[in-house]
């Protein structure tokens, strides 16, 4: 694997913050008013409703476009194929030299762009990403069993996804839907670039209940590249949530966790379950 380097940004930069959103009704007015108070102000936003949401999300991001210049709304009236389908179609749209990629659950500090610019702009690779992400919601149980905090980078230091990046770059390697759950792995996958990160403050709005949780463990069950692992699992799936619930207290012991985390764990295990059958027997 190997980090690329990228061309070095004169000046500032116009930069396009694409955010793909399906259902985002709690959470897309948060994200965008994160990024209409970055410090960096040479910047649009380009939300991408994907897939015909069951809720306000386009209306939200309609309302912004009208009342803010540089935020304008998409959708795409199609089946919802992941994240990286509305990114695709927001780069291809966006105006910018850096294309941003955004989740509609995550919530960006005011010094995020001109933090991250400053990296990107030394030409030391192609994107970047944030060190870590911290959970926003996590006084939820659901919440924080998702995670506290997740870093992004890995033993080496580096990352296979990025959020800044040099437009043209991407332009030329879209995102593949068909990964689903990895599919802002895709130029990684196939190429083997890695990104550098950067001290970026970024929170994430973790999975709240058992509906939400169930719904993204089986988004990342149909994702699963290896199905048959996780269907060899099932005789031993006690020992597995046993297992992630040690793994997981030792990272954040909390005591409710001691009983919570067994059952969470379970709830996850049966989703990814279900959909890596689906795969097996289509």
């Amino acid at each position: 694997m190997s980090l690329l380097k990228g061309k070095r940004f004169k000046g500032s930069p116009l930069v396009s913050a694409v955010i793909a959103a399906h259902n985002e009704e709690s959470h897309i007015a948060i994200c965008i008013n994160s990024l209409l108070a970055q410090q960096y102000k040479k910047l649009e936003i380009l939300v991408v409703e994907n897939g015909n949401s069951k809720d306000r999300t386009l209306e939200i991001a309609q309302e912004f476009a009208k009342q803010y210049a540089q935020v304008r709304a998409f959708s795409i009236p199609r089946v919802q194929k992941g994240p990286g389908n509305a990114w695709n179609f927001g780069v291809r749209k966006a105006k910018g030299q850096i294309v941003m990629i955004c989740g509609a659950d995550l919530v960006y500090s005011k010094d995020y762009i001109k933090k991250g610019i400053e990296v990107l702009r030394t030409g030391k690779s192609i994107g970047i990403i944030h060190k870590e992400e911290k959970c926003n919601n996590l006084k939820n149980w659901w919440a924080r069993a998702f995670f506290y905090k997740r870093d992004s980078l890995n033993e080496n230091g580096l990352s296979k996804v990025f959020s800044l990046i040099d437009k043209e770059y991407v332009l030329k390697r879209p995102f593949n839907s068909e990964l689903g759950y990895a599919d802002d792995q895709t130029i990684y996958l196939t190429e083997g670039t890695e990104f550098m990160g950067a001290d970026l403050l970024v929170g994430h709005t973790n999975p709240a209940s058992f509906e939400d949780t169930w719904d993204h463990s089986k988004w990342v069950g149909r994702s699963m590249r290896k199905p048959w692992n996780i269907v060899l699992v099932l005789p031993l799936f006690p020992l597995y949530s046993m297992y992630k619930t040690l793994r997981h207290l030792t990272s954040d012991f909390y005591i409710p966790f001691i009983f919570f985390l067994p059952i969470y764990y379970s709830i996850r295990y049966f989703a990814y379950f279900i959909e890596s059958v689906k795969i097996l027997v289509k």
